[in-house]
């Protein structure tokens, strides 16, 4: 299942622009693998994964052809996530999926964000991006990939949101994706013990950084979730695992970021900007 991670950081992305601690100033000095952009995945050619302040950016590095891209898998409504005025610039007609407990709070807030002048012709301006909601664990297909939203850990800007993670499924691969999220609840672990993952994408955007934020995983409840899915037999221990999302205050080289996944017994893989995993 071919995949482009176009960004692998957390809200701030790494180094943060707005900050000149010893830690960014490093990051700007080694550059590479270091330097990370909001989250957004592209799936094949024809889907994104999230839509990031840091798109068109994204877009350019990775000779992305956006007119090829037929739907947004929304995750969540955070702005690292989904950057509402880049979304109304998209000029071909574009499928956009969100939790529906979201559909209308999106609605809003694109219409919101076309200029006063234009508020009596928005079908012109936005007739072409169609909302589309999705409800946990019922299967929808986009091209030629399954999607089954499961509950995340993870609240959004919409009151009463939780995020949205995905089991994503081509011809007989399957994929658990798995961000944002903190440790899953028993009853999305109840449902994803249908399932046996071929990989798995996740977060961890605290590392060894003790913090108390049950919305994100840190390198301890990334091991429960994981130990977790393989007692229910999901993954096994050679099951690829790539791990994304991180933040700022582990103050995490790339390698470092490797050298800490070491100490858990999974085969473990640090996303960086750029890479492809097929």
């Amino acid at each position: 299942m071919k995949t482009i991670f176009l960004g692998t950081g957390s809200a701030n992305g790494l180094p943060d622009v707005f900050c000149s601690c010893d830690y960014c100033e490093s990051l700007r000095e080694l550059k590479g693998k270091n330097i990370r952009k909001r989250s957004t995945f592209l799936l094949g050619d024809k889907i994104l994964l999230d839509f990031s302040p840091d798109i068109r950016t994204q877009i350019l590095e990775n000779n992305v052809d956006f007119s090829k891209i037929k739907g947004i898998l929304l995750s969540h409504t955070h702005n690292d996530h989904l950057d509402i005025q880049e979304l109304i610039k998209i000029k071909n007609p574009m499928n956009i999926y969100i939790n529906s407990v979201s559909e209308e709070w999106l609605k809003e807030q694109i219409k919101i964000a076309i200029k006063p002048k234009h508020q009596k012709n928005l079908q012109e301006k936005i007739g072409h991006l169609n909302i589309i909601p999705i409800k946990y664990h019922s299967a929808f297909t986009v091209e030629e990939f399954e999607i089954i939203p499961i509950e995340a850990k993870h609240t959004g800007l919409n009151i009463g949101e939780c995020g949205t993670n995905f089991i994503i499924k081509k011809d007989n691969f399957i994929r658990l994706h798995a961000s944002d999220t903190g440790v899953y609840s028993l009853k999305t672990f109840e449902f994803l013990k249908n399932f046996k993952f071929d990989d798995i994408v996740i977060e961890c955007t605290f590392l060894d950084f003790q913090k108390d934020n049950a919305d994100h995983l840190d390198i301890s409840t990334l091991n429960k979730v994981l130990t977790t899915l393989r007692v229910l037999q999901c993954i096994d221990s050679e099951t690829p695992i790539t791990v994304t999302h991180f933040g700022h205050d582990p103050k995490k080289t790339h390698e470092e970021i490797e050298l800490l996944m070491k100490s858990l017994n999974f085969n473990i893989s640090v996303a960086y900007d750029g890479l492809c995993i097929r």
